[in-house]
């Protein structure tokens, strides 16, 4: 079992060194959409009663970030994260939780029939608008199965990185009753690590505060990890974020999605083409009718939207299809 993260950072400080940074080239947003377990996964080679596992994720396309690409991209064994390595030795994380995890087995006797916890994962729509989904289902704690020897809370969480640069954090069911009993340190939270130097363990936060349904995500430079737990500025979050909470981080830097014969910058469709669903994402708030036609010209559906538009396809057939809103938007979408 953990016992600390400065144990676990130790390891690296041989091989990694890092450069400070002065900014996060992210944007935040929270939203709420249904969460949904993978399926068609491919399981993560982890034995059983895992508790650090380390291992390559297979994300089949490159992943842009902190203005370079990742040159190794992995499972983390520090809380629910992923590594993220670059080419000049930058090192990022992406958490889900600063909480470590363990697989509940690992206090459960041999002799109940109980379903273990597992990592899993899937890639899904078509270059250059691909998504890598990373799931953590029915994952336990660390730190309550030391205090107490049981597995009484379980979670379920997935973060996706998009071939734009773009991640999120999805949340689903959980048996969470108190950050306290799951979490070693003073505070849980999520959100981006970047720019770790293994020598002093520094680095730069953007680390979600306060109300787990509308967090702000509070950036920190430089700070010494230990010593921002203890900070008064820092209070992580309230409570383990509820079934269908999103974090959504938009990538500042990334190059433009090639969306097919957009007409308008102001929407953006990934991802694209795709079979089961789309997300329209629009430049601000306001609310918008959305009006979805075939290639004939008929109107198919209508919708209304603020900021950001799911649109799901599984019962529309293969083909072109173009969406324009009543503020003269416009983009093409093609349904597999």
């Amino acid at each position: 079992m953990k016992n600390s993260i400065l144990t676990i950072l130790a390891l690296f400080a041989t091989c990694f060194t890092a450069l400070s940074q002065n900014d996060f080239p992210y944007t935040t947003e929270v939203f709420s959409e249904e969460y949904n377990h993978l399926e068609n996964y491919f399981p993560l080679n982890i034995d059983p009663n895992w508790d650090v596992p380390i291992t390559e994720l297979n994300m089949q396309f490159e992943f842009p970030c902190f203005g370079d690409t990742a040159e190794l991209v992995r499972l983390s064994d520090i809380g629910g994260s992923i590594e993220i390595f670059m080419e000049n030795g930058d090192f990022h994380l992406i958490s889900g939780t600063n909480a470590d995890l363990s697989d509940i087995l690992n206090v459960i006797p041999d002799t109940l029939d109980v379903e273990g916890s597992f990592h899993r994962s899937v890639v899904e729509g078509v270059a250059p608008n691909r998504v890598f989904k990373l799931e953590y289902y029915n994952v336990g704690f660390d730190w309550e199965m030391i205090s107490t020897g049981t597995a009484q809370s379980v979670a379920n969480f997935q973060i996706w990185l998009f071939e734009n640069g773009d991640i999120e954090i999805h949340y689903g069911p959980h048996t969470i009753q108190n950050l306290d009993d799951v979490c070693f340190w003073s505070f849980a939270t999520a959100g981006l690590s970047a720019y770790w130097n293994f020598y002093d363990f520094t680095g730069s936060m953007m680390w979600a505060n306060g109300d787990e349904s509308n967090p702000a995500f509070m950036e920190y430079f430089d700070v010494e990890y230990d010593s921002l737990q203890i900070s008064p500025v820092f209070t992580g979050l309230n409570n383990w974020p509820e079934d269908s909470q999103v974090y959504r981080f938009s990538y500042d830097l990334a190059p433009t999605i090639n969306i097919d014969e957009t007409t308008k910058p102001d929407l953006s469709i990934y991802p694209n083409p795709s079979s089961d669903y789309v997300i329209a994402q629009f430049s601000d708030n306001s609310e918008r009718r959305v009006d979805l036609f075939n290639s004939n010209g008929s109107l198919v559906n209508t919708f209304i939207s603020k900021g950001r538009l799911r649109v799901e396809l599984s019962d529309l057939t293969s083909g072109s299809y173009i969406l324009k809103t009543d503020k003269g938007e416009e983009a093409r979408l093609i349904i597999q």
